[in-house]
């Protein structure tokens, strides 16, 4: 299976994430992206203190009607800190399959901050978002002394174990979570920036109130 794995506190999950998911799966061809929420980001506050719970249920409104997109309760059952090596080792396993790591170009570029995170090239390839014309960083200037066990190719890079590092150019959405929460805080419309199902549950709950 092409997997891709798309992590987040998704606080809540918007149609920007939902839009350049839709377009790394579509230029990858990949058959599934499993939604991640995380239950405690190591590198972000998540802010309102908005239950893991409830963002499933945010995000599986949100990915409901789309065939390819599925979600993963993975990080937030396990609680804890959400280490991205350990949910892509259990899901790795799981479905049998080098997976894609999704993130965004500003998240890559801080990678080696991350838990473990010379193991990461180890379990999976890394779909890396970026913004049409932007210029891509030189692998060097992001993994350091670690780039040496790339090769740089037609489509970004590859190591030894066939692991690659690939640039896919995605619509930006100026969509934030954090906007919509402000929004929601003012009593204002949010409509067009979630989907319906997630609107409709946002206001019914009063989540961001």
């Amino acid at each position: 299976m092409r997997l891709g794995i798309f992590g987040g506190t998704f606080n809540p999950i918007h149609l920007g994430h939902l839009r350049v998911a839709e377009e790394v799966r579509e230029t990858l061809e990949l058959e599934k992206i499993l939604f991640v929420p995380s239950y405690l980001p190591p590198h972000k506050e998540l802010d309102s203190g908005v239950p893991g719970g409830i963002r499933l249920e945010i995000v599986r409104r949100a990915v409901s009607s789309n065939p390819f997109f599925e979600l993963s309760a993975f990080e937030v059952e396990q609680g804890g800190n959400s280490y991205s090596v350990r949910t892509i080792d259990h899901l790795r396993r799981l479905h049998r399959t080098t997976p894609y790591f999704i993130l965004g170009q500003d998240a890559f570029n801080e990678i080696l901050t991350w838990y473990d995170a010379q193991r990461l090239f180890d379990l999976a390839h890394f779909a890396v978002m970026s913004r049409p014309g932007a210029i891509r960083p030189d692998l060097k200037d992001v993994l350091a002394e670690a780039a040496s066990r790339f090769e740089k190719t037609s489509y970004g890079y590859v190591n030894s174990q066939g692991n690659r590092i690939v640039f896919v150019d995605v619509t930006p959405l100026d969509i934030s979570s954090s906007k919509i929460r402000d929004l929601c805080r003012q009593g204002r419309s949010i409509t067009y920036l979630v989907p319906r199902e997630v609107e409709e549950y946002i206001r019914s709950e009063r989540i961001y109130e």
